[in-house]
């Protein structure tokens, strides 16, 4: 049955199986990062699904988007390039319908001190090859 399912519907279901609200409390994107990653398979376009995913779960608590972003990145679940893509990208065919302008927006503003983060250790990690 699971192969009959696309993939990037396979990262939504694992997400909100997977995540609760206490995700953070229980260190849950750590404990199931090598699942998330299987999933994944570092594809950036999965990992735009993975995106798209974590927007939606984060709909009623907009403040866990950035939290949860840092996390898949800090476990290389998500690669800078793609966070940096979507953040810049704007609404896309990745985004869940769910997902309207106005909350992706939401989402996105609350990103911002990490998206900044990434942009500025780029920036100086670019610095040292110099």
């Amino acid at each position: 049955m699971s192969s009959a399912l696309k993939s990037h519907d396979k990262v939504h279901i694992l997400l909100r199986a997977i995540l609760t609200p206490s995700f953070y409390k229980e260190n849950q994107i750590q404990k199931y990062a090598p699942y998330i990653q299987k999933t994944t398979l570092g594809n950036p376009i999965m990992e735009r699904h993975l995106i798209s995913a974590i927007e939606y779960i984060c709909l009623e608590k907009p403040k866990n988007f950035p939290v949860m972003l840092k996390q898949l990145y800090d476990e290389e679940v998500l690669e800078e390039e793609v966070i940096l893509t979507w953040a810049f990208d704007g609404r896309s065919t990745y985004t869940c319908e769910a997902v309207d302008e106005e909350s992706r927006s939401a989402l996105r503003g609350e990103a911002e001190p990490f998206i900044t983060w990434l942009q500025d250790e780029d920036d100086s990690s670019g610095e040292d090859s110099d």
